[in-house]
């Protein structure tokens, strides 16, 4: 029976828990530091990105500023999460095949999990483990877990929700809205539990914490004594400390080249959320930089930097950059968690194939185009019939806000995107909720032709499989201007409520229907 030492380290900066997970992990797996599961909470609250995203994609930085969240990135993967003050983390460390990290990572989580599972569930609640990482409470996640693999040490964590703030994690994060879907968008209370909504009382985290301390005692075979932070562990964190405060791990772990860039695709998987970005070098034919972001979760950590290191100095070519992808995971230790190597090599040549948008647009005008149902080098080939306009372009007190339709009252974009319409002979249309979209695009699929129409990356982002399900083919432009996403109100807009006003990049829409109509 493995020994396990129990700390309890109390409330921390999101900073000082960032980094002893790092100098847990990293000692545990040289033989440093004994075997530990780690109980923390936060304070203040933290609002934390994962290891492969971008922090001002994922997190509403001004409003963590001024309700005084701190902002920090986490060394797991995975998605954004807003780690309030109340809620309890725990982790699992130890070296790499050792208990509870025999046979694989991936089975050592499922063990993990359902021990977790069984110790929230003798508080009173029927806490169940659903695949790949999330624990729930009647399809309700109460507990989101991650882990990684750093110098042999293998570190599992999990943060259990306690107190219902909603609101907070709306107004904090953007990633929460985004990911919802169309079966959970009505009430984002539909994912999510807190411990004392289900309980109906207080919380006594003593007891939470005994009762996991005894279940994975008993369920993964771990002898529990209490224990304390090493000198040794209290040195190498104050070491370790300004380095997870620097703006160099929070906001720029990879810093980007000064231009945008213009070759980039977002895909969604079963798993995750794929972004990839190419910047080229000054001759436009090779890869100079390359970054491969989201919220998914890879073993070993590092094998995502060490792809986009391959890709430096290749051809930017979408067949040899896909080929490439494949032949270095292919030959790489461990991969990412549950999205395969064809996935992760179709986003990287999805990428390097908008380079056939050159031919028609600028640089600047290529990185805010979205395509449905069509690659780079299909645009302009099949003609336009329809131009899909955002209800939220009209202004609030406009009397055909909920109308799909438009009075041409010349108060807003509306008036010239119709006159437009009306110059190229296609129809427009007035797009008042999701759903009213998909009719539209099954309408489109039915009678032919392709579409152009408006939409935020985000909007884009989550609804990418769905549009593209629909066999409609076109072409969306990002929206210039605070969205409902950025806003926080993705629900409210999903069903055509949303009480803000858009505007269009209305010259590059413009441009973009002429071509796809005129070719």
């Amino acid at each position: 029976m493995t020994t396990f030492r129990v700390l309890d380290t109390g409330r921390r900066s999101a900073a000082e828990n960032m980094a002893l997970d790092e100098v847990l992990a990293r000692r545990t797996g040289a033989g440093l530091s004994p075997p530990t599961l780690r109980f923390l909470r936060f304070e203040p609250d933290a609002a934390l990105v994962g290891f492969h995203q971008e922090t001002e994609r994922e997190l509403r930085l001004d409003f963590c500023a001024a309700e005084g969240i701190e902002v920090n990135r986490r060394i797991t993967g995975g998605g954004a999460l807003l780690f309030q003050g109340s809620a309890l983390g725990w982790e699992l460390v130890a070296p790499l095949g050792q208990a509870p990290f025999q046979g694989g990572f991936e089975a050592s989580l499922t063990r993990i999990c359902q021990a977790a599972a069984a110790g929230y569930s003798r508080l009173g609640i029927d806490a169940r483990f659903r695949p790949r990482n999330d624990i729930e409470v009647d399809g309700r996640k109460i507990s989101g877990t991650g882990g990684t693999v750093i110098g042999g040490g293998a570190l599992f964590q999990g943060t259990l929700l306690v107190t219902n703030q909603i609101e907070r994690f709306l107004r904090a994060l953007r990633v929460p809205v985004e990911k919802l879907r169309k079966r959970e968008i009505e009430s984002l209370m539909e994912r999510l539990a807190f411990l004392e909504d289900l309980l109906g009382a207080p919380v006594d985290l003593e007891q939470v914490k005994a009762y996991l301390v005894e279940q994975f005692s008993r369920d993964l075979g771990l002898r529990m004594v209490p224990g304390q932070l090493t000198d040794g562990e209290l040195a190498e964190l104050a070491e370790r400390l300004p380095y997870f405060q620097s703006d160099q791990w929070v906001h720029g772990r990879r810093r980007h080249p000064p231009r945008p860039a213009w070759l980039r695709s977002i895909v969604q998987t079963g798993e995750g959320t794929l972004r990839v970005h190419l910047w080229l070098d000054a001759a436009g034919r090779r890869v100079q930089k390359a970054l491969i972001a989201g919220d998914f979760f890879c073993q070993p950590q590092r094998l995502v930097l060490d792809l986009e290191a391959a890709l430096m100095g290749l051809k930017a070519d979408p067949e040899l950059l896909g080929r490439a992808v494949r032949e270095f995971l292919a030959g790489a230790p461990g991969g990412l968690v549950g999205i395969s190597d064809q996935e992760v090599a179709e986003a990287v040549s999805l990428a390097a194939g908008r380079m056939a948008l050159a031919e028609r647009f600028g640089q600047g005008e290529a990185a805010e185009l979205f395509l449905v149902g069509m690659r780079p080098e299909q645009v302009g080939k099949r003609p336009a019939r329809w131009l899909l306009l955002p209800y939220c372009s009209k202004p609030v007190d406009c009397e055909y806000r909920q109308v799909p339709d438009c009075a041409v009252c010349g108060e807003c974009q509306f008036a010239e995107l119709y006159e437009l319409a009306e110059q190229l002979g296609i129809t427009p249309v007035s797009v008042q909720s999701f759903e009213h979209l998909m009719e539209n695009l099954r309408l489109i699929r039915r009678k032919g032709g392709a579409f152009v129409g408006s939409c935020c990356e985000a909007f884009y982002c989550k609804h990418q499989k769905e549009m593209e399900a629909s066999g409609a083919q076109g072409v969306l432009v990002n929206l210039d201007s605070t969205t409902c996403y950025d806003l926080g109100k993705g629900m409210e807009a999903y069903v055509g409520r949303f009480d803000h006003q858009t505007f269009m990049n209305q010259e590059l829409l413009a441009k973009v229907a002429r071509m796809m109509v005129h070719g």
